[in-house]
């Protein structure tokens, strides 16, 4: 049974221009990594001649820094993929990729997620938004994505697991494209079963990278999910996985909202659970307002459910925005929620900053239409008080001209640098073509320090979302970002995983194609 009608996503190959305008580069430091840049390095191993399905989209990226072939990063990026690696139904499959022996933002393999083996039958991965998170404490990476069950007709998240030592094991990964994907990925497991006509969005997972206490090395899972048969509204659930991968119950953490979506967990330095999502608010068959929520919750030791709070109000956006490249006058109303918990050099306190893309400039044009966006920008708050209390949104980049949209956060836990990775039209004269940036908060701060141009071609950057009956429900063609290093200056790095494009040929054309990219800043 199919249970989603279908991904739209602007993976078209379209032409590349130069912009007029110059970038806000105040603080603007080193350039990205000679072996990645300068706009990145084609992190798949699809042909560029004449492929017949080409293009990626839902990017996510982790990794290990220094663990790989001879001291270089180990990194796995996953995604969905138009190739049909899983299976063939016509529509993208959540693929993986992994650099283990080179510097140069390339895989050295790539694969499908492998099926799962579980109580009452077999699960397979569906369109899945592949999530991928990294466990330092015990070298390994964790791996989420939406499964179906092909007996049970059940859908669940699907989570698999490799060891570090595996993944750079030739014989079970050989380089290439994976035939047996199975033994690249040790364990799996299963979170949060629903049965038929239940369905799943925007997974989400994270690690306990602690050694001891409870918790320590637990796996967590926050999803969307919606009975359709009920026509209930969506909510958020929060599993707790150990680290081998035996989950417990999932538990609902949405309260009372009744269209929650879009979550994001994280785990605090001393084990706390944090989870960010939106309720999103219909009134006239439109989006009125979004109303970004965050939620604390307790270990408990997995698989014992985690216990938790009742949502924080962090900001009842009426002007959320997402634009849609090539139309600087669209908006697909996707906010998407990202947040991250940095320890401060006090050791005590916790600084959460909690970003999402916010409509700048508002325009109605009717009932019909509803909001559309000429301005686009990523906004930020933060808390100090585990979220009580919030800081005023205020721009990532104030006073940039063009569109800046579709923000991830990730950080740097070994310097207590924030991350902030979003796609950019500032250097288009107009405000179309998009370039990927790197805005930076150093340790006890919590305004931006450094800004980074991270890919030196603008192009029309795709933006896509999943249908489900006939509403976007899954956001978006997001950014994957992940950051790492050894808390000296100078060994810290960034990587952003990301839709960009590749010089193809098709028919005997030089033509630019969509594909995913992987791209490095050290700092």
């Amino acid at each position: 049974m199919k249970t989603h009608s279908g991904i739209f996503s602007m993976l078209l190959v379209l032409g590349v221009g130069l912009g007029l305008y110059s970038p806000f580069v105040a603080g603007q430091t080193k350039t990205p990594a000679s072996g990645c840049g300068p706009s990145g390095h084609v992190f798949n191993l699809a042909p560029l001649v004449n492929p017949s399905l080409h293009g990626q989209a839902n990017e996510s990226v982790a990794l290990l820094p220094g663990r790989g072939d001879k001291g270089a990063d180990l990194v796995v990026g996953a995604g969905l993929d138009y190739r049909q690696l899983v299976f063939d139904d016509g529509d993208p499959n959540p693929v993986y990729y992994v650099q283990r022996s080179n510097t140069n933002c390339a895989a050295d393999f790539e694969g499908g997620l492998p099926g799962i083996a579980a109580e009452f039958g077999d699960f397979i991965p569906l369109e899945g938004y592949p999530q991928v998170a990294a466990d330092p404490a015990h070298g390994a990476f964790f791996m989420a994505a939406v499964y179906f069950g092909g007996s049970s007709d059940n859908s669940a998240v699907g989570i698999v697991t490799s060891s570090a030592a595996n993944l750079l094991n030739t014989s079970n990964c050989p380089n290439g494209t994976q035939n047996n994907p199975g033994l690249c990925w040790q364990f799996g497991g299963i979170a949060n079963e629903v049965p038929l006509n239940t369905f799943l969005f925007n997974p989400s997972v994270a690690v306990d990278h602690r050694s001891k206490g409870t918790g320590a090395s637990d796996v967590y899972i926050a999803v969307a999910q919606q009975n359709n048969q009920g026509n209930a509204e969506p909510q958020i659930s929060l599993t707790a996985c150990t680290n081998q991968l035996n989950c417990g119950s999932s538990v609902i953490i949405s309260g009372n909202d009744t269209n929650a979506l879009y979550p994001t967990v994280q785990v605090r330095s001393d084990g706390g659970i944090t989870v960010s999502y939106a309720n999103v608010v219909i009134e006239n068959f439109q989006i009125a307002e979004y109303k970004m929520k965050f939620v604390n919750c307790k270990p408990q030791g997995a698989p014992n459910a985690p216990r938790c709070d009742a949502p924080i109000l962090v900001k009842a956006e009426k002007h959320p925005g997402v634009v849609t490249p090539g139309d600087a006058m669209s908006t697909t109303d996707v906010a998407f929620p990202r947040h991250v918990d940095r320890l401060e050099s006090d050791g005590k306190t916790v600084t959460t900053f909690f970003i999402y893309d916010q409509c700048a400039v508002a325009i109605y044009s009717g009932h019909e239409t509803g909001q559309v966006c000429p301005k686009t920008q990523v906004g930020m708050t933060s808390s100090t008080d585990d979220g009580k209390t919030w800081s005023p949104v205020e721009p990532v980049s104030p006073n940039t001209p063009g569109q800046q949209f579709l923000g991830t956060i990730a950080l740097d836990e070994s310097t207590g640098t924030v991350n902030i990775a979003y796609y950019s039209s500032q250097n288009d004269n107009l405000n179309l073509r998009t370039q990927v940036y790197l805005a930076q908060i150093p340790l006890g701060q919590t305004a931006v320090g450094t800004f980074t141009k991270i890919t030196s071609t603008p192009y029309d950057g795709p933006t896509g979302w999943l249908l489900f009956n006939g509403d976007p429900r899954a956001c978006c063609d997001y950014i994957g970002v992940a950051a790492a290093g050894t808390g000296e200056k100078g060994h810290s790095r960034v990587y952003i995983h990301f839709d960009g494009v590749a010089k193809g040929r098709i028919n005997g054309q030089v033509f630019p194609v969509y594909t995913n990219t992987l791209s490095r800043f050290d700092y």
